[in-house]
Parts: C-alpha cells; sequence; structure tokens
C-alpha cells in the first residue's frame, strides 16, 4: 500500500486562484454627461416669471385643440383674486397686471407691439377664466377683444377626467 501524498495548503492555493479579470465602468465620462443634462434642461426650460394673482380651476371640454403656433398666444386669466385685500369678485389679470374691463382696447394694442408687425392680425387671445365666473363677465371681454380687434380666441379647459 502506498502512502497517499497530501497536497500541501500552498499547492490548494495555487489550484484555486484563477486570475481574475475586473470590469470595472468607466466614470470618466459620467461629469460630461451630467453637464450636458444640466445645458439641456437649462436651454429648453422656460421660466415662469409672474405667478398668476388669480385662482383658475379650467372647466371641462369635451373637444380639446392645440394651438401650433404657440408664439401668436396671448393670455388673460379671469378669476377670484388671490390674495383677499384685493377682493373677493373675479377680474382680469395678465403678465403681472390687473386689467381693467375698459383697459383691454389698451391691453390688445400693447400685446400686438410685442409681435412682429406680419403676424399682428394673426394675435391669438387665450381666455383662462375659472369655471365658476359668470358667463356675462366673459362674454363682456369677449366683445371688448372684439372691439379691440382681436377676434382669434381661445378657452383655455381640461380635458374631461385630466387636465
Amino acid at each position: 500500500m502506498q502512502p497517499t501524498v497530501k497536497p500541501k495548503e500552498n499547492d490548494m492555493k495555487k489550484i484555486k486562484t484563477k486570475t481574475r479579470s475586473k470590469a470595472e465602468i468607466s466614470t470618466a465620462s459620467l461629469p460630461d454627461i451630467v453637464f450636458l443634462l444640466l445645458f439641456f434642461f437649462m436651454v429648453t426650460a422656460t421660466i415662469r416669471t409672474v405667478d398668476d394673482q388669480v385662482e383658475v380651476t379650467q372647466p371641462q371640454a369635451e373637444a380639446i385643440s392645440k394651438v401650433d403656433q404657440k408664439t401668436l398666444i396671448r393670455e388673460l386669466a379671469v378669476g377670484p383674486p388671490k390674495d383677499a385685500l384685493v377682493g373677493s369678485e373675479a377680474r382680469i389679470y395678465s403678465e403681472g397686471k390687473w386689467i381693467k374691463m375698459e383697459d383691454i382696447a389698451q391691453w390688445v394694442m400693447e400685446q400686438k407691439q410685442t409681435l412682429p408687425e406680419s403676424q399682428r392680425d394673426q394675435m391669438i387671445v387665450m381666455l383662462r377664466a375659472d369655471e365658476y365666473v359668470k358667463m356675462g363677465m366673459v362674454a363682456d371681454i369677449q366683445t371688448e377683444l372684439r372691439k379691440a380687434d382681436a377676434r382669434k380666441i381661445l378657452y383655455r379647459t381640461r380635458q374631461q377626467g385630466g387636465q
């Protein structure tokens, strides 16, 4: 009978050790990607400079269409003021200013001046009225807009079951 030879511990380690190649992910380009994403969002985001001073809950509509030329749109918000000191009745607000009913024609003229001359007659007024504003006030605004030759009027609404 031959004596069995036990392998030494060093021999076992040599057998088990395998050369592993570590697959490392290079993070050198990560700051570049983060910078590009930051730059993209800075360029594409719009900053709302003026906060609305009226509360507007948009009414629901069954049929909604979108406008392609958003540069032609000027917005009027109609609703009760957020600040109780201003009052509780519905008022007209646009771009940081309260507008009286009789000043709508002046507002239209100012807004048309911001457009190129070739597009002034194509200006679209988007009326964002609270759903509880009386229709008489909305009709009065429409009349004033027509007098000021702003005949394209949109009503901002939300689709049924969504926004």
